[in-house]
């Protein structure tokens, strides 16, 4: 068995005001004995589980079981071809919403370039310029997605 024991003593500190003063340390060794917790120490847990909590158990896992079942028998397999027709369905409006957020960050994009117009200072210029290098960036990709909308569309 390991053991532990605290020892305390004093050092000087090595604060310049108060040179005097002793401040106390610990010292650890092993002197102290320590029982180790291992497998074979261990007991088992003794639970009783009433016949009431019994029941509603298996009560809810029938319940959740008829559930799945019953989505199962309402949703049938889709075809191939309906589950194309799903997909595209999807991608297409994930499009329309980059499509969309695009569109208002042009918009704000042009807002903020339009207020730093009237102001000449410096860093007002340097800004605005970052701002139409972004704006321009933006509408590249918006025009990227419309075009990419307009092929899926004339496939369809």
């Amino acid at each position: 068995m390991a053991s532990i024991s605290k020892i305390i003593t004093s050092q000087p500190s090595l604060n310049n005001l108060a040179k005097d003063k002793l401040v106390p340390s610990i010292k650890i060794t092993r002197d102290v004995p320590v029982k180790l917790i291992t497998p074979t120490t261990l007991q088992p847990d003794k639970v009783v589980i009433s016949k009431e909590s019994q029941e509603k158990n298996a009560s809810e896992i029938k319940g959740t079981e008829e559930n799945i079942n019953n989505q199962n028998k309402e949703n049938p397999k889709l075809t191939p071809e309906q589950e194309a027709k799903l997909s595209e369905e999807k991608e297409e409006s994930d499009l329309d919403k980059i499509i969309q957020e695009l569109s208002v960050k042009v918009m704000e994009l042009s807002l903020q370039i339009e207020l730093l117009k009237s102001k000449e200072d410096i860093e007002s210029v340097k800004e605005r310029k970052a701002l139409e290098i972004e704006l321009a960036l933006t509408k590249g990709r918006l025009e990227a997605k419309l075009k990419e909308k307009l092929d899926t569309a004339k496939l369809s």
